[in-house]
């Protein structure tokens, strides 16, 4: 049974977080997505750190004591991308029904003495799923401020992006789910995960 419901896939809250955090050289996340084609593996590992709100912003240290929670299934990271653990990889792959075209590229995070690999979901096709007409535009450009999906659209979609002029669609800061998965996730108690209810018409 489906429902008209579909959420903004984000990392929960906490205090304090374990975030996996790329080498200090390595670019910016969207100038990294052309030379990802293809890939099957990120060209370097991410190490956890920890962050905590301080008085004057977040504060980031390599000890990790003190920590409840450090392997989360929706990790944080400096990219901003998904990056998931392989158990809630696997639930979503073994929710998906086919029209999402998703692959996956794995990386390695180093977390204190353990290891563990994690998956950024990419997009082989741009997925159209807008309502154009209520969708939110920066005036005169395609930018889009407030996205407003098409029910039409997304109906055979279990997880899907929010379309963009460049190529950030095929590995998105920004994941979309709908009722089904979110209902799933749940159940099966994945950590750090949190959901905002979207527009849908």
């Amino acid at each position: 049974m489906t429902t008209d419901n579909y959420y903004f896939l984000t990392n929960k809250d906490y205090p304090e977080v374990a975030s996996a955090f790329a080498p200090d050289n390595i670019k910016l996340a969207h100038e990294l997505i052309p030379k990802l084609a293809g890939a099957e593996r990120l060209p370097f590992d991410l190490k956890l750190v920890k962050l905590s709100l301080g008085k004057n912003g977040l504060i980031k240290s390599n000890d990790l004591s003190g920590l409840n929670l450090i392997w989360l299934d929706l990790q944080p990271n400096s990219l901003v991308w998904p990056l998931m653990s392989e158990q809630l990889k696997n639930f979503v792959i073994n929710n998906l029904t086919g029209k999402e075209y998703i692959n996956w590229i794995s990386t390695m995070i180093t977390g204190g003495n353990e290891k563990r690999i994690y998956y950024i979901p990419r997009f082989e096709r741009k997925l159209d799923v807008l309502d154009e007409k209520n969708t939110m535009y920066v005036k005169g450009t395609d930018h889009i401020i407030r996205p407003h999906f098409s029910l039409k659209k997304i109906k055979d979609l279990t997880i899907f992006h929010m379309p963009d002029s460049h190529d950030f669609w095929k590995i998105p800061s920004a994941l979309y789910i709908n009722e089904t998965l979110r209902k799933g996730i749940i159940k099966e108690k994945f950590i750090g995960i949190g959901f905002e209810k979207v527009r849908v018409s």
